[in-house]
């Protein structure tokens, strides 16, 4: 599961007013860390809390994250806190890929990224708009799911994967127009490299 969920607490007007000043004053997140395998750039957690933070606190706002792994799915509650008191806190389950330390570590990474980006709104710098623009399919079912995309996303975080190469190989313009005949490929040759 991989359903971010919203919930509010108390008044909303000074929250929105300094939530958009703090969204205008968001940098573009730089995609700045390089995996040294292939020598490819992704935006790493700390260059995801260096652009949205500081103007989020700019704006009377801070961030709170905390996990929860109950034996099958891990939680992420972020918590987006106005000085007010007036919140808005979004919940985030995926499943690791590994149920270990490891697994569950990288998860949480990715998941702090991800509930970031998804609840201010920021977006890491785009070096490949072409599959943004790509018509949708006829048949949305011929393209893994969002928690599968998300699963594939840590399993190559986790074993140090260039994205880029990884979707060529699989001849896919994005995570998300990975044809769904080869999601299970897609995972085994991810835990292969793991292995190797």
């Amino acid at each position: 599961m991989s359903e971010l969920t919203l919930t509010w607490e108390g008044e909303r007007a000074p929250f929105a007013k300094a939530f958009i000043a703090a969204q205008k004053a968001t940098e573009a997140v730089k995609k700045a860390a390089t995996n040294p395998a292939f020598k490819s750039k992704y935006a790493d957690l700390s260059e995801v809390v260096e652009a949205v933070i500081p103007a989020l606190n700019a704006a009377g706002i801070g961030v709170i994250q905390s996990p929860a792994y109950d034996g099958d799915l891990v939680s992420m509650t972020t918590v987006l806190l106005h000085e007010t008191g007036a919140a808005v806190t979004g919940v985030l389950h995926m499943r690791p890929t590994r149920p270990d330390p490891q697994g569950i570590g990288s998860v949480c990474t990715y998941m702090r990224r991800y509930s970031l980006l998804a609840m201010t709104g920021a977006a890491p710098e785009d070096d490949d708009g072409n599959s943004a623009s790509a018509p949708a399919p006829a048949n949305a079912a011929a393209f893994i799911t969002e928690e599968q995309a998300a699963t594939i996303q840590a399993l190559i975080e986790d074993v140090g994967a260039d994205t880029a190469k990884f979707l060529a190989y699989l001849k896919a313009p994005s995570l998300a127009r990975i044809p769904a005949a080869l999601y299970e490929n897609a995972v085994a040759k991810l835990n292969q490299k793991r292995a190797a």
